[in-house]
């Protein structure tokens, strides 16, 4: 099968990438607005693109009518936000935060989640996590303005947090995180099924 990208609708290429590229971490972010109203979303669009410096970047689609996401209208305002791992327990919670609440309403009251305090910025991250980071806006990209064009939100890890229960050895525990990645449609996926691959030595 051979397919143009210039014939396909935007939800065909929106179905092919998502099917293809799989599966995706999850970037739960918490962000707050001026007036200090948090929000909490998940977005698979999620890696880390440096280590020297650390940052972290997620990217949030325009939704059906070409607006940009209330993270990203957040992010813009104070400039800080918290990302927190899933783990396959909190996948319920996490599925409850992808709901579309009025802008304004948190996700983390409406999932019945605890945040802590983070210790160099003003968002707070999720207790329940066991991995989190705290970032600082580096800049946010825009690939246009059409229904599902992305906003390239990067982030500078000022602070890393782990759970004892998951840290051993200067490492994160793979099997006690318990990691969940997003597969296409309402497909889930764990890293329980996991392997080693010695990388060649020439």
């Amino acid at each position: 099968m051979e397919l143009s990208v210039e014939h396909l609708s935007t939800q065909d290429i929106y179905r092919l990438l998502i099917g293809s590229v799989q599966p995706r971490p999850i970037a739960w972010v918490c962000s707050r607005d001026s007036a200090n109203r948090l929000n909490l979303a998940p977005f698979s669009f999620f890696t880390m693109v440096s280590v020297q410096p650390p940052i972290a970047a997620f990217v949030p689609l325009l939704d059906g009518d070409s607006r940009e996401k209330d993270t990203v209208r957040n992010i813009r305002q104070t400039e800080e936000f918290t990302v927190n791992i899933v783990s396959r327990s909190l996948v319920k919670e996490m599925n409850k935060t992808s709901a579309r609440l009025p802008y304004g309403e948190s996700e983390v009251e409406f999932a019945g989640l605890n945040t802590t305090p983070s210790r160099t910025i003003g968002v707070p991250r999720i207790k329940e996590a066991l991995v989190h980071f705290e970032c600082t806006l580096r800049g946010v990209q825009s690939f246009g303005d059409e229904v599902l064009a992305g906003r390239l939100v990067l982030g500078d890890i000022k602070h890393i947090h782990i759970a004892g229960e998951v840290y051993k050895n200067g490492q994160i525990d793979q099997v006690k995180l318990d990691a969940v990645g997003r597969l296409a449609g309402e497909w889930f996926s764990t890293t329980r099924d996991m392997f080693n691959l010695e990388r060649p030595h020439c």
